[in-house]
């Protein structure tokens, strides 16, 4: 039977590594940490989005990196924060005339996560116009590229509202998925969560 036209519509989605952040906890840019594979944070990061499998009715774009390094997307206002780098590429989509239903939101400090955690969040945010991300952790997440959510990055890019991604999501509404089991949501903030993402990573 044929799915009705909504609903059979594509969804053009931009994945998105968001790498801006001062790595203030770390002590050193943190994106440039080399994991056992060889690979530093930024280009595993990169290479999971880029090895990521489209689910039926989704078209993956090119990955876009956040952040202030060669080839990304630089921030617009300083110190803003996750949101600020996504309203940063949110402009950059909109001025480059990309079409773009959805953003694909992926930490670069997330060395652990899988593309089956990427494709449960595409397939469940494909069939709601809401943020879509696991219970308890706000990244990774799908996001809606419309002008509420735009507006919402934009004010708070500014300084003009909450600049959390928790704020975000109760702004726009949200699902909330079961959140998988194992070790993907650990994330590198310090120097010794590095060391035991590496220890997990080598196993």
């Amino acid at each position: 039977m044929a799915l009705p036209e909504a609903e059979s519509k594509v969804t053009r989605v931009c994945p998105v590594v968001l790498a801006g952040g001062l790595s203030s906890r770390m002590g050193r840019d943190k994106a440039l940490l080399k994991l056992p594979n060889g690979r530093t944070m930024l280009e595993q990061a990169t290479a999971l989005l880029g090895d990521l499998t489209a689910p039926d009715g989704v078209e993956l774009l090119s990955v876009v990196v956040s952040g202030a390094r060669t080839g990304a997307v630089p921030d617009r206002f300083e110190a803003a924060g996750p949101l600020g780098g996504l309203y940063s590429v949110a402009m950059y989509l909109q001025e480059s005339a990309i079409d773009c239903q959805a953003l694909l939101v992926v930490p670069v400090d997330m060395p652990l996560l899988r593309t089956a955690h990427l494709r449960t969040l595409c397939v469940a945010g494909r069939c709601v116009e809401q943020a879509v991300f696991f219970e308890d952790y706000f990244l990774p997440c799908w996001l809606p590229m419309n002008l509420r959510c735009t507006e919402y990055l934009e004010a708070a890019a500014r300084g003009d509202s909450i600049p959390s991604m928790r704020a975000l999501f109760g702004y726009l509404g949200c699902m909330q998925l079961p959140s998988p089991s194992g070790d993907w949501h650990m994330n590198a903030n310090r120097p010794e969560e590095f060391v035991e993402i590496v220890n997990l990573f080598e196993r």
